[in-house]
């Protein structure tokens, strides 16, 4: 991270070291972290190539990263004229003439640098480079120099010159805003030069790779008397660290193996999970005891949810101060240890002094729309050594897959409560719509029933006036029951459907087609349909929605014979259905209006009904998944479409 100070373009180096700066580069591969047990090891790495493309591939992106990051960059040619070392910068991204001319970039020959007293001094080379790091740092935010060894061979110096300057750089970049790359080509220098350059570089850049230098050797060691025995001893401790890496790499595959089998079992329930999650967590943590607890932290409240075994104090249901636990450590987020109690100012805590746990894992699992969890291990022991950051993941792992599954379980209650109220007001609703139908109804026929008994017991005694009037008092009452009629078979489309099945539609549609026979032939209509699928529906429901539809566009064809068309399409699971005519058409503003319950967009004297056989339609394909909508324009006609789950979808 580059930290900017006011207006200066210059900037402090944070976490950008060289070797940070490597390790997030996308040209790069590898760990790329320092060295136990050698604090002077630092931004000094060797490039070992075998080919022109090698090395460039890996000198460039060094190059062009430091520019990226407002450092002052150096390339020292030997082995490639200056021409090629710059089309390679261009080609690869570089602006060169850019760079130079800023002074940000330059490129000079051995005879420049590495030579300039005419001949190789390790002191000197030493100091070209402390005056050039202390130069660069004047101005830009750092120094970043690479360079071909090769003269080397031509000056023919002593080796062991080369490898004490080697060394020497080793301190010199050490702590200071500086970074190096030497470049050795391995088909020019001797095998056993390279062997020496592996081992004066903590870190080795090979192919793509920047690889930790296992085999490195610090200076005092490799030129002291006792090389032989130190280097047989780091051959061995490299050969135990590979073991020690396989056998941990093994053990972490089988953790995160046994982890999915618990996870993964579909025939546990979630406690069963979480007990054996539990014994997972002991032996991969080699702890004692694995517990999950609620959290208030407003409350300074944490409640024992599940623990593993017996224990004398923790049992599910028993409730602790927040305070007086380590889990209180767990509410900034993130994995929390104590390892050492009375160094973390954990002495006196409750947890350890009355139930006697010096040791602790453990996470906090914020949980939406439910309380917090914190899940942990404890161990009556103190612990001698930190968790590793393995460890630390694969407990963080475990808290991610509680949080899903509790999450999970609070959507599901949640919907299944959404799902029983609405049962239950839908039962409600119904229950209604019947009262108030047969409630309704008889008043209605009663009314219905005298006016036409004062019709029939007054013959000629009437006035035309009183007898229009009995005529719109029982045509209002007969269109009154049409709704509560509607209302009623409205209320029980959820509650009254059959289960659904395959249908075939070619059948129902020719039903439908029987039914309105007679309506067909007084309107002179045309009604043509392509081949109709099988669906997954209620087949006495989707007759209606057909009725309800081919009934409207006759109704609405306008002066001319209607002409209707059906025609179906599939779209991966579903089918839609278009039912299209050539009618008056509705207003642009009008189209949602239409599915509305007793919302008429003609009056009674243009158009009869009851203005409720569109939202019959809708509720119906609501209630099989489907939807339903309608395209038209005033006089150009309407087409109804709607969808419908295939019959072979697994609805």
């Amino acid at each position: 991270m580059i930290e900017q100070i006011g207006g200066d373009r210059r900037a402090v180096r944070t976490v950008e070291t060289g070797l940070d700066a490597l390790r997030r580069s996308p040209d790069f591969r590898g760990p790329v972290e320092p060295l136990d047990n050698h604090e002077h090891v630092n931004d000094h790495l060797a490039l070992i190539y075998e080919s022109r493309e090698e090395q460039f591939a890996a000198a460039i992106p060094f190059l062009r990263q430091g520019l990226e990051l407002g450092e002052r960059c150096v390339y020292i040619t030997e082995e490639n004229p200056r021409e090629v070392v710059v089309e390679e910068m261009e080609t690869r991204g570089i602006d060169v003439d850019a760079a130079i001319e800023s002074g940000q970039l330059s490129i000079h020959d051995e005879h420049e640098t590495y030579l300039r007293t005419g001949r190789f001094d390790p002191d000197d080379t030493i100091a070209f480079l402390d005056e050039t790091i202390a130069a660069a740092n004047e101005e830009f935010d750092g120094l970043r120099v690479t360079g071909e060894m090769g003269w080397v061979l031509g000056e023919d110096p002593d080796v062991e010159d080369l490898i004490k300057c080697e060394g020497k750089a080793n301190y010199l970049f050490d702590e200071v805003d500086g970074m190096a790359l030497c470049q050795y080509n391995r088909e020019r220098f001797p095998a056993d030069v390279i062997r020496d350059v592996i081992s004066t570089h903590p870190h080795l850049i090979h192919g793509d790779r920047v690889s930790h230098n296992s085999y490195y050797t610090p200076p005092t060691e490799f030129f002291g008397p006792e090389r032989p025995e130190q280097e047989v001893d780091r051959l061995l401790g490299t050969l135990r660290e590979q073991t020690e890496a396989k056998v941990a790499l093994e053990e972490r595959e089988r953790h995160l193996h046994r982890h999915h089998e618990i996870t993964a079992d579909p025939d546990r329930t979630f406690e069963q999970k979480v007990n054996a999650l539990f014994g997972l967590g002991c032996e991969r943590f080699d702890l004692e005891l694995g517990a999950m607890a609620r959290v208030d932290v407003d409350a300074d409240r944490v409640e024992i949810e599940y623990v593993s075994g017996d224990h004398d104090y923790l049992e599910p249901g028993v409730v602790l101060p927040l305070s007086d636990t380590y889990c209180a450590a767990t509410t900034d987020g993130g994995v929390t240890s104590v390892t050492d109690p009375t160094g973390d100012d954990y002495e006196a805590i409750a947890v350890r002094t009355e139930f006697g746990f010096d040791t602790y894992l453990g996470t906090l699992v914020e949980i939406e729309d439910g309380p917090d969890r914190t899940f942990f291990f404890m161990d009556s022991d103190p612990r001698d050594r930190a968790f590793s950051r393995d460890e630390r993941t694969f407990h963080r792992l475990m808290g991610q897959w509680v949080k899903y599954e509790l999450e999970r379980h609070y959507r599901e209650r949640t919907l299944e409560r959404t799902v029983d109220r609405l049962e239950a007001s839908n039962e409600r609703l119904e229950q209604f719509a019947y009262a108030a139908s047969h409630d309704l109804q008889e008043p209605l026929r009663m009314v219905s029933s005298y006016l036409r008994l004062i019709e029939r017991r007054a013959p000629g005694e009437l006035s035309a006036e009183t007898e229009e009037f009995l005529e719109f008092a029982v045509d209002g009452a007969d269109r009154m029951r049409e709704m509560v009629d509607g209302l009623l078979e409205y209320s029980r489309i959820e509650t009254r459907g059959r289960p659904f099945e395959s249908i075939d539609l070619e059948t129902v549609f020719e039903d439908v087609l029987d039914d309105l026979q007679l309506r067909i032939d007084e309107s002179d209509a045309e009604i043509t349909a392509t081949s109709l699928p099988r669906v997954e529906g209620d087949g006495d429901q989707l007759r209606q929605v057909f009725q309800n539809l081919l009934d409207n566009a006759i109704t609405y064809s306008g002066d001319e014979p209607p002409r209707i068309r059906v025609d179906a399409e599939r779209e991966c699971d579903e089918w839609t259905i278009s039912v299209r005519d050539e009618g008056i058409g509705i207003d642009a503003d009008d189209p949602g209006r239409v599915f509305d319950v007793f919302d008429r967009l003609h009056t009674r004297e243009e158009y009869a009904g009851t203005g409720i056989g569109l939202a019959i339609c809708e509720r119906i394909i609501e209630r099989h998944g489907g939807e339903i909508r309608v395209e038209s324009e005033p006089g150009e006609g309407a087409t109804f479409l709607f969808t419908l789950p295939a019959a072979d979808s697994g609805y």
